[in-house]
């Protein structure tokens, strides 16, 4: 999914969506391997890191492969990495592995030569995004997302030149789902290369599920949040151990269909932001919605009961600036009502109910302090005194 929202201001964490590494091929020659195997963007990693990231190992003379395994992400970091890869000229080959969804795809097409996995696929759309804001801020909303397809059409174009434009902004708005066979006849992928099979993308169910005609089979592949390079069916169990057996509820309730899927996806995102905004911290929705399983309407539900009783309790204790941090870490509401009591008491045990002053009322309040002359009130008093004893 493209997202144009501002970020929520997270510091960068120890996990990312991109490992570089180098590495010997076949012939033993040096090479730079970059693999894209999360969601574009997320857990505050942007760009600019990974840019850096980049270049304190790359020796400017190595051909770098970026393998390419995501459901896409912040549109504005694929523009980056798509002159990036551009940048790198000849050296840089994109690799589709499993799926290069949205943002992804734009970074896949700034290779000079793109390879696609026999049973990957390549995604192509308009961007989206969340707004609010008074008529003027969604009109300028609008206008940045025109302003935003326009980059994704030059990404497109600039490697499928042969592609008319109306055949491709037709692509855009009905967001089509290209098979290998057809990523080459469009000349979006230069050439196919066998592979064991489409790995799923660690997470991406959820984002999948917002997307409008997502393949079933790839909303069917969930791996959980295991380690790059280990997928979760592959990794090592302990001996004498069986898979937990799936409750009845989960086994027998039928798989909805994509569109269904897609609806209640962006229902959900759409309750979080909403509570996000009732909460005080609309900053932190994209984070929170990147992170939440909008399919699951128990665990949106969940989520947005979360967020808004922190918002309120943190308005109750006079600290609504402590509900960024909370929601954040994922307190329960409990965790929260806990710590503001803790941190109540040791400030004496007392809440400060009093409204806050507004802006207007501090500055009248200040400049009359300052006008206050207690020496020339007494002289006045006196003064009235001694004139009403003579009389």
């Amino acid at each position: 999914m493209t997202k144009i929202l501002a970020r929520a201001g997270i510091a960068p964490a120890a996990r990312s969506w991109y490992r570089i590494s180098a590495r010997n091929d076949a012939d033993d020659a040096a090479a730079i391997e970059v693999s894209i195997y999360e969601e574009i963007g997320l857990w505050g990693v942007d760009a600019k890191q990974f840019i850096e990231d980049f270049k304190a190992i790359d020796d400017g003379a190595s051909p770098v492969i970026v393998a390419i395994n995501s459901p896409g992400g912040d549109v504005f970091d694929g523009f980056a990495l798509n002159g990036w890869i551009q940048r790198l000229g000849a050296r840089a080959t994109a690799r589709i592995d499993g799926l290069a969804a949205s943002a992804a795809s734009v970074i896949a097409v700034g290779a000079r030569q793109v390879v696609i996995g026999e049973s990957a696929m390549m995604m192509i759309h308009n961007p989206w995004t969340f707004a609010y804001g008074d008529a003027n801020d969604l009109r300028k909303t609008a206008d940045m997302m025109d302003k935003t397809r326009d980059g994704i059409l030059a990404a497109y174009r600039r490697k499928a030149p042969d592609i008319e434009d109306a055949e491709l902004i037709r692509m855009l708005d009905e967001e089509t789902w290209l098979s290998a066979g057809e990523a080459v006849a469009l000349g979006l992928a230069d050439s196919i290369v066998e592979q064991a099979g489409a790995k799923a993308c660690r997470g991406a169910s959820g984002l999948l599920a917002r997307f409008k005609h997502p393949p079933q089979a790839l909303l069917l592949q969930e791996t959980g949040d295991g380690e790059q390079e280990t997928d979760a069916e592959d990794a090592p169990k302990p001996e004498g151990t069986e898979p937990a057996p799936e409750a009845e509820s989960t086994k027998d309730a039928p798989e909805p269909e994509p569109e269904q899927a897609s609806a209640n996806a962006v229902a959900g995102a759409v309750r979080i932001f909403d509570a996000c905004v009732r909460a005080g911290i609309p900053n932190l929705a994209e984070e929170i919605i990147m992170t939440t399983k909008l399919d699951d309407d128990k665990a949106v539900a969940a989520e947005a009961e979360r967020i808004r009783a922190i918002g309120e309790l943190c308005v109750l204790a006079r600290l609504p600036e402590l509900a960024v941090d909370y929601v954040k870490d994922k307190l329960s509401a409990d965790d929260v009502r806990a710590r503001l009591i803790d941190r109540i008491a040791a400030n004496g045990g007392e809440i400060d109910n009093k409204e806050p002053e507004s802006e207007p009322e501090k500055e009248a309040a200040a400049k009359a302090k300052s006008k206050l002359n207690p020496s020339a009130v007494y002289a006045a008093r006196k003064s009235k005194a001694q004139t009403t004893k003579g009389v």
